[in-house]
């Protein structure tokens, strides 16, 4: 989850804040030797905070964010963090942000969703899509 008053930045962008290239930060642990704790741990594509990275390049402490400590309707999702707080599969999730029954908004290449809209989602459901046409 990205809270609602952070900038997410990716891997490459974080090199890029820090001087480095990017392929000096996979090959020297990235985040782990700046200390630099991801939004998404266990994601493929990893999200770091912005104020984290930059405090890193200047040598500052790095900032703290509470984590699950107050939600917001501006936090953001990704997939299956979404999904599982609608209690839904990821591919039902999919189906929706396909369906454009959920609006998702990308942020560095990875959809995410609001949990505001997750919120009217949840307690609003509305009528479900179309059901595909039986076979002859």
């Amino acid at each position: 989850m990205i809270p609602h008053d952070r900038q997410a930045v990716d891997g490459q962008a974080a090199a890029q804040l820090l001087g480095i290239s990017y392929k000096t930060w996979r090959n020297t642990g990235g985040a782990e030797r700046f200390g630099l704790r991801p939004f998404n741990p266990g994601r493929r594509k990893l999200l770091f905070d912005r104020a984290q990275v930059e405090a890193a390049r200047a040598g500052r402490e790095l900032p703290v964010w509470p984590v699950g400590t107050r939600q917001h309707p501006d936090d953001l999702l990704d997939g299956p963090e979404a999904a599982e707080y609608l209690g839904i599969d990821y591919g039902t999730l999919r189906r929706y942000q396909h369906e454009e029954r959920l609006a998702a908004v990308e942020v560095c290449g990875v959809p995410h969703f609001r949990r505001g809209d997750l919120d009217e989602r949840r307690d609003h459901p509305g009528k479900p899509g179309p059901r595909p046409a039986a076979p002859d």
